[in-house]
Parts: structure tokens; C-alpha cells; sequence
């Protein structure tokens, strides 16, 4: 592969991946290494990750695509709502006792 056919293919390989559905395609470095295309980079999720390479593969076929991307999980904790307990919220049968002393 000469070199001008490595610019045009990375190219065609970067014009697909900027047309597909990913939330951030420039995140993504295409290289061509031994007759290979080789995805870098991060992405959000395994959706995008299989979108990538779906999209590289279309672009550069009948190259291989090496996918060398990493799936970067943010996870966050579900909320933890606290309320402050009123009077209103304890059972009619059982009141809560606001003397001090008395059970």
C-alpha cells in the first residue's frame, strides 16, 4: 500500500466514523499498520464501540479492522432521597412519644 493510498484510506475511515451515530467520533485516532486499520481512543459505551467498528470496517473493506478502543464507564450511584420524618408520617396506633422521660 503506498503512502497516498494510507492518507486516502485513513481518510475514508474518518469521513465514516464522523457520519456514524457516535456521541464523539474525534476521540477516535485511525492508524493503518501492516495492511491493518487500527481504531485508538476512547469511547462511552460498547454501543459505540461496535459503532466504530462497524464503521471503520465499511470504510476500509477488505482490510482488517483492529479495534484497540477502550469503553470509558462512568457509573454513577443511584440517588439516595432522605427525608426529615413529621409527625404526620408515623402510625395513627403507634405516636411517638415527645416528652422527654415518657415511653
Amino acid at each position: 500500500m503506498t503512502g497516498m493510498d494510507t492518507v486516502e484510506l485513513r481518510d475514508a475511515v474518518r469521513e465514516a466514523l464522523d457520519k456514524s451515530p457516535l456521541a464523539d467520533a474525534k476521540s477516535i485516532s485511525v492508524e493503518i499498520v501492516d495492511e491493518e486499520v487500527v481504531l485508538k481512543g476512547s469511547v462511552a459505551s460498547a454501543a459505540e464501540w461496535m459503532e466504530a467498528e462497524y464503521a471503520a470496517s465499511t470504510a476500509s473493506s477488505p482490510l482488517k479492522v483492529k479495534n484497540a478502543l477502550t469503553i470509558s464507564v462512568v457509573w454513577e450511584a443511584p440517588k439516595d432521597d432522605v427525608y426529615q420524618a413529621g409527625l404526620e408520617s408515623f402510625p395513627a396506633s403507634d405516636p411517638p412519644s415527645w416528652t422527654p422521660g415518657e415511653t
